[in-house]
């Protein structure tokens, strides 16, 4: 069936609308800045986060590292101030298709874990999972190994189920009666509705200004093209050609017997499964077709039925208990409805999420397992959950405040950021940063600039690097916010004495020259930061300030667009976002 890409309707972001006014241009190629440029468009986490496989892992790896979701946070503040200084008509500035930020849908690199040989058992389509395989180094013993496999899974894989699915895993563990009978409505069934993903927006900008020669040089990989398996769906992801990660996915999901016309057909559920659902329905997310993620999310309800269980299957999961949805996949399911106008609704997930998490973090310090049951845990191992349980409750906390911010109540959001700084004291520079910055989005300047002084109070001299960077960008983003463009300049550019390479500096940088009148040396040095680093600055924010600037500077804009379009063709995949090149 071919694919139904629905529109989806986005929610509002936090702009900053300039006062008229600006710095004296420059004279010689002097040009004066368009006055409708917007130099903020940012919440406290953004949209862009890379899908990380991992090896052989489907989802990112906070929880399993010493890393937290806060870590990160400045990163990912910068990543949105790639935008900082935008022309209004930019495909990511209109409220109708602004993306949404997209906290940490894939934000933990436990999810994964590796297949299992009597999930082999079940019949041949297995053997596309089969392949995943899990290393723990230092040791050579095999029993060794599996006592960490089993209390890595039990630790992960907790969860606390409803009263009514609870009765229903229990009678199927006291072979009460068999999961035979458990009545369809309690099960979870679902099938692929979409397909034919593989749409190569580039390659056809390649062919209407370029020609039919130039196009079938554009070299992509499809999910014809790779390793039927999860090899072949890392190497796709990792190549952002996620159209393509898509597709795959529902060929491995259809050999798992969960293709087409199969919703609301029983079938029998493993943990590589609902990796594959994860991954395809955060790669829908990713590109911005919610409503198909909807649709397709829909026969696994609030992710809480009996056959998501390992007790629901005794025979192929002996003795094993816990959940086998992955949180991120909770996640996702818990932010997705912000993406799609009901902002209330993602919130209401979200607590319920916090609920559960705030659970098992009381069972844990109450020297309980996380499920609340008797096992006796080693202090290391509960030192190990109570981590990676905080770690997850900070996550939901994060996506909590971000859901708040589209909702614009910005008084609970910056409460919830607050609550966070009591969890994670150690990333209060960080938070209070992201906290001024919204104030400044929502045009706040002096209360911005009361928690930037309290950053910079609690960063001492000789502290860390990214401590220094993290006050000159919020003294920058202040000139900006007060149309001191020269200030501004300035403090970028002091950026760029500690840390070069950083893009965020790199990018407004430029644009403050374009709005101190000195064109040429603004897009001097945007067509430098591409040139000589792709990698970095084929960034959709950049294409769109440098063809903008194209536009004001030259007649052969149309020309220099192209240049553009085939370097990005050289580098992008099918994923590309080709509204910043400003052709079509």
């Amino acid at each position: 069936m071919d694919a139904r890409e629905a529109p989806s309707q986005r929610p509002d972001t936090l702009d900053i609308t300039m006062e008229d006014g600006s710095n004296a241009a420059s004279a010689g190629d002097s040009l004066e800045a368009p006055s409708n440029l917007v130099p903020f468009k940012d919440n406290i986490l953004p949209q862009e986060e890379s899908i990380d496989l991992g090896g052989a892992e489907f989802a990112t790896p906070h929880e399993d590292s010493s890393a937290t979701p806060s870590e990160s946070l400045m990163d990912r503040l910068n990543d949105q101030m790639m935008e900082s200084v935008m022309i209004s008509d930019s495909p990511n500035n209109s409220e109708e298709e602004d993306v949404a930020p997209m906290d940490s849908f894939l934000d933990g690199g436990e999810d994964l874990k590796p297949a299992r040989e009597d999930e082999g058992k079940e019949g041949s389509q297995e053997q596309p999972f089969n392949q995943l395989q899990a290393v723990f180094s230092g040791t050579d013993d095999p029993f060794a190994t599996a006592l960490s496999l089993s209390e890595v899974d039990r630790r992960h894989d907790a969860w606390l189920p409803s009263e009514e699915t609870r009765k229903v895993l229990i009678s199927v563990a006291t072979q009460q009666y068999s999961p035979a009978y458990v009545e369809s409505s309690r099960l979870t069934m679902p099938g692929l509705k979409f397909d034919n993903l593989q749409v190569d927006a580039v390659k056809d900008l390649m062919l209407r200004f370029l020609g039919e020669q130039a196009a079938m040089k554009r070299q992509v990989l499809t999910a014809n093209s790779v390793e039927q398996s999860v090899i072949g769906l890392k190497q796709l992801v990792s190549s952002k050609n996620w159209r393509a990660a898509v597709d795959l996915t529902g060929r491995l999901l259809t050999a798992h017997g969960q293709g087409y016309g199969k919703a609301g057909q029983p079938t029998s559920h493993t943990t590589d499964s609902l990796q594959l659902w994860f991954v395809r329905l955060a790669l829908f997310t990713k590109l911005n077709l919610f409503q198909n993620a909807e649709l397709e999310f829909e026969p696994f309800g609030n992710l809480d039925q009996p056959d998501l269980y390992y007790e629901y299957y005794p025979t192929v999961y002996p003795g094993k208990r816990g959940s086998m949805v992955p949180f991120s996949m909770r996640l996702l399911h818990a932010e997705l409805p912000q993406y799609l106008a009901k902002p209330q609704e993602a919130l209401d997930r979200l607590h319920h999420l916090e609920t559960i998490c705030l659970a098992i973090l009381d069972n844990l310090e109450k020297g309980l397992a996380e499920d609340g049951s008797m096992v006796t845990l080693t202090q290391e191992n509960r030192q190990a959950s109570l981590k990676l349980w905080r770690s997850r409750l900070g996550r939901v906390m994060y996506s909590m405040a971000n859901c708040l911010l589209l909702m614009k109540d910005y008084i609970l959001a910056v409460e919830t950021y607050h609550s966070i700084i009591q969890y994670e004291p150690q990333q209060r520079v960080q938070l209070l940063s992201g906290i001024g910055r919204i104030f400044l989005q929502i045009g706040d300047v002096k209360m911005a600039e009361r928690y930037f002084q309290d950053v910079e109070k609690g960063c001492q001299k000789g502290g860390p690097v990214t401590n220094t960077t993290c006050v000159l960008m919020n003294r920058a983003f202040v000139y900006l916010s007060q149309n001191n463009y020269t200030e501004a300049h300035a403090t970028f550019l002091e950026v760029l004495k500690i840390d070069p390479k950083n893009p965020v500096a790199n990018n407004n940088a430029a644009v403050c020259l374009l709005y101190l009148g000195r064109l040429k040396e603004s897009l001097g040095q945007l067509e430098g930061l591409v040139q000589q680093d792709p990698t970095s600055y084929l960034h959709e924010s950049v294409l769109f300030n440098l063809t903008t600037m194209y536009e004001l500077e030259s007649s052969r804009s149309t020309q220099k667009k192209q240049a553009l379009l085939e370097a990005v063709a050289c580098r992008e995949g099918d994923s590309f976002n080709t509204q910043c090149l400003k052709l079509a």
